[in-house]
């Protein structure tokens, strides 16, 4: 694929919340609750997401687990600051090793880490800007690497018209120790994000533009550039299919409907075009690119659930439970 082999640390665009996941995988311009959506966007810790504590789990192919545990605080500082800690993480199952000519060596786990610090600011009643530094550790069998990236954000809300932009710089920074003497480079991503919410109707919509740091995310397959024909030469893909096939490559939508009278229950939808067109197949239609899932708030938590279709042979699932510490402290008595 190509959005793929040029970097190393690619766990870090795992998606780190089940929300999000269940939109597409770029919904991170709309501020909610969970402080697990500020890692990809800082600007999105708000006054939402104070004192909210978020651990998110998922389980991808080959007993792969990710997760993610974040947590953010009030602002503390005389300058409004809003404060956030986390760890965003990848562990594998146990791998067979084997040396060159295929004898056993033993078996070896997978371990990557990104412990992250970070704080937003309101600029103005619409507002907000945030960043976040992250220390990234990377162990696969006797190798180890490390880095250090940031993530900046930017979020603007129109509270009228209820709709918000916003753009985020992910990973951006640089390997510390290498792996064994070419140090790599980090999966730098840049995004614009867009979302509104219906006037008349409780639904929030989301598209985002996504790898605008790389205008051509297409992979010309020579097995894949043209098209049979029983009664004829194979027709080749014309030069206005791969632009636009391209271009939609860059976008992901996302759809939320909230319901209840005080929107405790959440549906959700999403679609990745990119994910569809690397991991669909040629000969087979799939749901491949497809996202769905729900939320619900019980008592004083926020339990989401999220199942991405990835591949013909099935998706992944993920949940996640937020909760903000400070509903279970009373308030004192005047």
């Amino acid at each position: 694929q190509q959005t793929g082999g040029r970097s190393s640390y690619q766990f870090l665009n795992l998606s780190p919340s089940s929300r999000n996941t269940a939109l597409g995988g770029n919904a991170h311009s709309w501020a909610t609750t969970d402080p697990a959506i500020a890692y990809l966007n800082p600007a999105l810790l708000q006054e939402q997401t104070d004192y909210a504590l978020s651990f998110q789990h998922q389980s991808l192919p080959g007993s792969i687990a990710n997760g993610h545990f974040a947590y953010a605080h009030k602002p503390l500082t005389k300058w409004q600051i809003r404060l956030q800690a986390g760890l965003h993480y990848l562990n594998s199952s146990s791998f067979q090793g084997a040396d060159v000519f295929g004898n056993p060596t033993g078996t070896f786990r997978v371990a990557e880490s990104a412990f992250y610090l970070g704080g937003s600011k309101k600029i103005n009643e619409r507002m907000h800007v945030g960043l976040n530094m992250q220390y990234i550790f990377s162990r696969l069998d006797i190798y180890t690497s490390s880095a250090l990236a940031f993530n900046a954000g930017f979020q603007y809300f129109h509270p009228v018209h209820r709709y918000a932009l916003s753009f985020s710089l992910r990973n951006a920074g640089f390997a510390i120790n290498a792996y064994h003497q070419e140090r790599m480079k980090l999966p730098v991503s840049a995004e614009l994000g867009f979302s509104k919410r219906l006037k008349h109707l409780p639904f929030i919509y989301y598209i985002s533009f996504h790898h605008m740091q790389d205008y051509n995310v297409r992979y010309d397959d020579p097995a894949l550039s043209a098209s049979g024909n029983l009664f004829g030469p194979p027709k080749e893909v014309s030069a206005f299919s791969r632009i636009s096939d391209n271009f939609l490559r860059h976008f992901s939508l996302g759809g939320e409907m909230l319901l209840g009278k005080k929107e405790v229950v959440s549906l959700r939808i999403g679609y990745n075009h990119l994910r569809r067109k690397e991991l669909g197949g040629k000969d087979y239609a799939s749901f491949a690119g497809l996202s769905f899932g729900a939320g619900v708030k019980i008592y004083k938590f926020r339990i989401d659930y999220s199942y991405a279709i990835y591949h013909l042979s099935g998706g992944v699932n993920q949940i996640g439970i937020t909760s903000r510490i400070n509903s279970f402290i009373k308030e004192r008595e005047m």
